[in-house]
């Protein structure tokens, strides 16, 4: 296992509470007062700094880590593309809702056909994978039927839509 530490040659103060936005809710911890982004995704643990360093852990060898890199950089870039358009009071609001979303509040808005086509057993376990990242809101059927819209509805109150469509939502 390889550990990895690089410095982008500019500051990323403004674009980690963007990047947090991107990421479903259990892959993210986020440190407000230093601005400090820890996300848990490709099965390790990589930590966004306002300076602009990037720390990665679990590294199987150099191709893996430049994998890693190209896919953290795309949404950096994306970042700070969005930057200029994003309204800072709907970030707030997005990021207050995150650290506030627990699989219960998930599992109440969804339909609770307790259907499996999912692929998981239960409405309460899918809630809690869709939290973790594990699964898409898009793999819930039910929600596609008329007959559940009010449930669609729900989970747009409760997450937004950015949020909905970081989860695998298709809005058209």
């Amino acid at each position: 296992m390889v550990r990895v530490l690089m410095q982008l040659d500019s500051s990323l103060e403004a674009v980690i509470p963007l990047l947090m936005a991107k990421y479903p809710p259990g892959k993210v911890n986020y440190l407000k007062k230093k601005n400090i982004l820890t996300l848990s995704i490709y099965d390790r643990l990589i930590t966004i700094y306002p300076s602009g360093k990037v720390s990665m852990n679990k590294t199987i060898d150099e191709d893996d880590a430049l994998n890693a890199i190209t896919n953290i950089m795309a949404d950096i870039n994306q970042a700070h593309l969005q930057q200029s358009t994003t309204n800072t009071k709907d970030l707030q609001d997005a990021q207050e809702r995150l650290s506030n979303i627990g699989p219960l509040d998930l599992y109440n808005c969804l339909p609770q056909t307790g259907c499996g086509d999912c692929g998981e057993a239960t409405c309460t376990a899918f809630a809690m994978k869709l939290l973790s990242g594990d699964t898409t809101l898009d793999c819930c059927t039910p929600l596609k039927e008329r007959e559940h819209s009010n449930k669609l509805k729900c989970l747009e109150e409760l997450l937004g839509q950015a949020l909905m469509a970081n989860l695998g939502w298709n809005f058209s």
